[in-house]
């Protein structure tokens, strides 16, 4: 699952492998959990794990608050790209 592989990465590279009290909806800004420069990090995560492209406009802390808004970030993008890609296969 792709909340559970965000939150061991979360944990491994931002909290020391720490993740007590750790989950889909703690607010990882709020708590400087991660910051500005971590986003970029976690774009090529979510790129790589989920097979989605996250626009540069996307890449705003409202869809990083917790690893709950990425999720949902992803599920929009691949939402989004489905009736692009049917399409551009003449499903549509």
């Amino acid at each position: 699952m792709l909340g559970n592989k965000l939150l061991a990465y979360i944990a491994e590279n931002y909290l020391g492998g720490e993740c007590q009290q750790f989950a889909l909806d703690t607010p990882l800004l709020e708590l400087n959990i991660i910051d500005s420069s971590a986003l970029f990090d976690l774009v090529d995560l979510l790129r790589r794990e989920a097979g989605v492209t996250v626009p540069l406009k996307a890449v705003v802390p409202t869809n990083f608050k917790s690893v709950q808004h990425m999720l949902d970030l992803v599920e929009r993008l691949q939402s989004e790209s489905r009736p692009a890609l049917a399409q551009a296969v003449g499903v549509a």
